[in-house]
């Protein structure tokens, strides 16, 4: 049994995987916030009860020093070590667009090899963790460029952090807000839906066809009464790693 990590940069989430690409080859792990947490006291009561481990992957997107810690506490708990991800210029059927091609997210490059392992086809992916990701991906594998821009809640930490006598804490969605509270909340998720919208809408023009448009993440519930034909994904990036895991890939 090979134990899959997704490290990002808000949330620790780990799956198991058997070794064969099918539907349900992963069995679900846990997930959890680490940014106020001791790793190794999370990590000893999520891994309590694994079964026998022969290899651990791992995607991450934090700093060396937490990845050399999280290496240690695979060694002490496995006596294996950790093989973290890299991404290269082209592997799993995806061509990456990025000159130095480690410099590209591998939480990016890994969920991008997910949706087009699963429908290879013109496509945009939107990923919304504590940034937002957007991704062009061609039928042929080709990764076009994506942007970066803060999530919604980002910007609202954003917007409330940079004036005075904004608090959106108590804000909602409004199609037409009428207080302060929901105009960041809501123009928080226009910015973002916007965003998705004008680059869809971009490579749409480029290739003349029409893109679908795949959306991930752990902010995504709240994007998605916003977007047009959107499909949701989850857990893209630990399903790219599964893939990663099962074929070496060629930089």
């Amino acid at each position: 049994m090979k134990l899959l990590v997704d490290y990002g940069n808000t949330r620790f989430k780990w799956a198991l995987f058997d070794g064969r690409l099918s539907d349900g080859a992963l069995r679900a792990g846990g997930v959890f916030a680490h940014a106020d947490v001791a790793l190794r006291g999370s990590l000893s009561r999520e891994w309590r009860a694994l079964p026998a481990i022969d290899a651990v992957f791992v995607a991450s997107v934090v700093a060396p020093a937490r990845e050399d810690e999280l290496a240690t506490l695979v060694r002490e708990r496995f006596g294996l070590d950790a093989q973290f991800a890299r991404s290269p210029a082209a592997a799993l059927g995806v061509r990456n667009a990025y000159a130095e091609p480690q410099r590209l997210g591998v939480d990016r490059f890994l969920a991008l090899a997910a949706a087009h392992s699963r429908a290879p086809r013109l496509q945009v992916l939107a990923s919304v963790g504590t940034a937002l990701t957007i991704d062009a991906l061609a039928a042929d594998g080709e990764h076009l460029g994506g942007l970066i821009v803060p999530s919604p809640a980002l910007m609202r930490r954003a917007v409330v952090a940079g004036t005075a006598r904004v608090d959106a804490r108590e804000g909602r969605y409004r199609d037409w807000p009428a207080s302060t509270d929901d105009g960041v909340f809501s123009g928080a998720l226009f910015a973002a839906a916007g965003a998705i919208e004008r680059f869809r809408g971009a490579l749409e023009r480029r290739f003349d066809a029409r893109a679908a448009l795949v959306l991930g993440g752990g902010g995504s519930d709240e994007l998605e009464p916003l977007l047009a034909d959107v499909e949701r994904a989850h857990d893209l990036v630990l399903h790219g790693l599964a893939l990663w895991a099962q074929a070496a890939p060629i930089a």
